[in-house]
Order: structure tokens, then sequence, then C-alpha cells
């Protein structure tokens, strides 16, 4: 008698829930101030490249717990005051949810309004107001309408791989600079998540990827959502359900072309994110299956039989908050932030001191920082998001340090903290994201150990 393999079945991470989806169209005034590279000699937007547009995705357990993801096609946030106060408190407020059971990821386009009153000060930030609170009323209005319309739902998450993002730290003599480096390697991998009613049909993609949108430049006055336009478009057309473009670890990650003007470069780097995504979809089991060893067929060689089996999947839903305590480096005053910075465009002085500062309120506390972090379980799977903008390195560690479920890696999620994450070695070459944070050096090694520690807590009970 032939003996069984030691693993005799395959299961793929899974989730059963209850799911209702929703999307908007927030596309703002053509007018309005679009365009935030330092480089760009008017920041009035001319045009439309692709629709932005909000997301958002409401998940009830069968225990009664109610999580909303929100997607945006937005830059960043840069204060504490437009962000919890004016924004997520809001949305909170209107739905009955406590603010931890809120995630607001953002993809992180370079051609889009600020989300920020106090950024709005180029030509056409008399527009961006009303843009804001456009978008905070939709987004209020999104999260009831899927609220109202859950249904069954099982997902299946999976790895894929996308070659789109480049390593950006391009040594230069003792420095690094924000460009394509074809030396180093970037992390590929791609984490998709299917959705699919209870007879089968495809509901809603996930696709989590790093890489900065930059693609489109200062020569471009075009809003647009850079590659995830295209992106969202192939899969939506193969699939008939919604794309979801959630922004992972991208600190140093970024399109190998990008900078430009031509709209067609960010289609094509959408394209190539877009296929990854299918490819990674097209490598699913159906949903609620898994794999089983059935035995051993004598044909021209000893084959080993494997048959798909239903099986139900895990309902567990369940987050945490927790407060990651990093050391802060010293802060500039701002007089001291003007002078260092004496010899730049005045405009660009203006933006980063008011980012810096912004960046402070309701996060520096003493010598230190609290930077939140949100921990969901979906099922054995696990999603989690900060609002910082981290070296890839650091979900490229913890999924590894954790390869018995897959790992939704959020960037770019919430606030306050939208800092920059750098390991120490961007600190010895004067990268911008070195001088650019408030934290310290060591921050992000100090960062992955709590977080592999967290995550080993979470599951230790199930």
């Amino acid at each position: 008698m032939i003996e069984r393999p030691t693993v005799d079945r395959y299961t793929p991470t899974m989730s059963r829930v209850r799911v209702g989806l929703s999307r908007r169209d927030i596309t703002p005034e053509v007018g309005i101030q679009s365009n935030p590279w330092g480089m760009s000699q008017n920041a009035r937007s001319t045009g439309v490249h692709r629709a932005l547009t909000a997301s958002a995705m409401v998940i009830k357990s069968s225990s009664g717990t109610e999580l909303f993801l929100v997607a945006l096609d937005l830059g960043w946030i840069c204060c504490y005051e437009c962000d919890v106060v004016n924004f997520r408190t809001r949305v909170v407020r209107e739905l009955g949810i406590e603010l931890d059971d809120l995630l607001v990821n953002l993809s992180q386009t370079h051609k889009g309004p600020p989300f920020c009153i106090h950024e709005a000060n180029k030509e056409g930030g008399e527009l961006v107001p009303g843009h804001i609170e456009n978008v905070i009323t939709t987004v209020i209005d999104l999260c009831k309408s899927a609220r109202n319309k859950t249904e069954d739902s099982d997902i299946t998450w999976a790895y894929g791989s996308c070659d789109l993002a480049a390593v950006r730290d391009l040594p230069i003599g003792d420095t690094d600079y924000v460009g394509f480096n074809p030396d180093l390697e970037a992390d590929h991998t791609l984490t998709v998540a299917r959705i699919t009613d209870s007879t089968g049909k495809f509901l809603a993609t996930l696709s989590n990827y790093g890489c900065h949108p930059t693609t489109l430049g200062w020569d471009s006055d075009l809003v647009s959502p850079d590659f995830v336009g295209r992106a969202r478009e192939i899969v939506e057309s193969r699939t008939g359900a919604q794309f979801f473009y959630l922004q992972g670890a991208c600190g140093n990650l970024a399109p190998r072309r990008q900078y430009v003007g031509d709209p067609e470069v960010a289609d094509k780097n959408g394209e190539i994110l877009g296929y990854a995504t299918l490819a990674t979809l097209s490598n699913m089991l159906p949903p609620s299956t898994e794999l089983r060893f059935t035995g051993v067929i004598r044909s021209g060689a000893d084959l080993a039989a494997w048959e798909p089996v239903r099986i139900n999947p895990p309902q567990i839903v369940k987050r945490k908050r927790i407060i990651v305590r990093l050391t802060r480096k010293e802060l500039l005053s701002e007089e001291q932030m003007r002078l260092n910075w004496s010899e730049w465009d005045p405009k660009i002085v203006d933006f980063r001191v008011q980012k810096q500062i912004g960046m402070r309120t309701g996060y520096v506390d003493g010598d230190h920082v609290n930077h939140p972090v949100w921990l969901w379980q979906l099922g054995n799977a696990l999603l989690i998001a900060h609002a910082g903008e981290a070296y890839f390195e650091m979900q490229q560690q913890l999924r590894q340090r954790h390869p018995e479920r897959v790992i939704m890696f959020l960037d770019m999620t919430n606030g306050p903290g939208y800092v920059y994450i750098p390991k120490r070695s961007a600190y010895e070459r004067n990268a911008y994201q070195s001088w650019g944070t408030l934290l310290a050096p060591g921050a992000f090694e100090e960062m992955v150990e709590i977080l592999d520690k967290a995550i080993s807590e979470f599951f230790e009970n199930d």
C-alpha cells in the first residue's frame, strides 16, 4: 500500500463574510489646483486623463462586526485637522461606528487636488474646499449604500507577482536621489483578493501593491489616477466586478518610467498592474475550494492525483489598533527650515514647511511619535494598515516571518503619521525620505519587530 504524502491537502487563504460594495466618481472641476510638483509652472488642471473614484466596501461578520474599507484616488492628507477631525470623524459619526472600524486608503496619485485646505495655496486653490466637502459627503453616502446591500460572500486571497515597481533610491555621490536604480531588486509581490457571491459570481477584486503613482510629472496638467486608472479598466472589463487598488509599502518604490507628461505612459504602467492582477485571479481555485491528494495513478510514470473539494471558509472577523511608539528625530523650527532651504524656490519651501509642521499635530508626543497601526483578521487572512510610507522591506519581512497566512500591507491609510519610514541605510545616504520624515534612524527596524510580535499575539488564540 502506498503511503500518503506528508502534506495531502492544499487550502488557499479564504474568508466567508457578508460584503457590500459601492463606488462613485470624485473627479474635480477642471481648473482646480492639482499639480503639486515643485517644478510645475501652473498648478491648475486643464483637463482629465481618467476619472478619479471613491470605492467603499463594508464587511459584516455573522456576529455583527461591521468594518468599512474605503479606497480613494487621492494623494495625501498632511494634517490632523483635515484627516481625523474634519474627515473620518464626520464619516464614522454618520455611520454610527467607531473610528477604528474605518480604513481609508489613498492611492497617492500625484495628479489630483490636495485633500487639505492648508495646501490650497496655488492657482486653482479656491476650488479645493468645495472638492474636499464633495469627497467627504460622497464617502458617507458610499458607505451607507454599501451597508444597505450586503450579501453572503467568499473571499479568496493569493500572492501574485508584478514587475511594475522599481527601487527609486539612486546613489549619486554620497546621496541617494529619488529615481530608478537598476542595480537593486524591488518587491514584486502582488496581493489579490477575489470576492464572489454565493453562486460564484465576481463581486470585486482587491489589488494590493506598493508603487508610487508618479508616472505623470509636472509637464502634465491633467487630473489623473495615474496607472491605477488603466489597471482598473483592464480588470473590470475582464471580471465585470469592482476593482479596488490598495497602496502597499511604497516608500522606496516607483515605476521605472516616471515624471513624464505623456498619459499613455501611465496607461502602459497600468497595463502591467492590471494584467498581473488578472494572472493572479486566473491562478486561483474556485471559491470555497481546496485541493486534496486522492492517490497514485499508474501511468507511464507514477502520478500523484489531486482533486478539488468544497469546504466552508472561516468566518472570523476581528480588528485591533495598536500604537507603535517610535523615537523621533530633532525637529526644526519653521525659521530653521526656511534658513536651510533658502536657496530653493519659495513655493517648494512653503509646501515642505507646511507639510512638516502639519504632520506633527496628534502624532508627536515628547521625544517620540505615536504611530497607529490597524490589524484586521478576515478568515485566515490579515490586513495591516498604517498612514506612513514604509520602505518595501517592511511588508517583505513581515510576510517572510508569517508565511502561514496571506498579508495585505497598506500604506497611506488613516492618520496621523503620513511620514516616510526609511531603513537606517537611507539616513546614512541622506536620502529624501530620511530628511523628510519625523522619525529617527532605527525606527523602521524597531517597527518591524513590534509588528512581528503584534501579529503573533493577534493570532495566538485562534
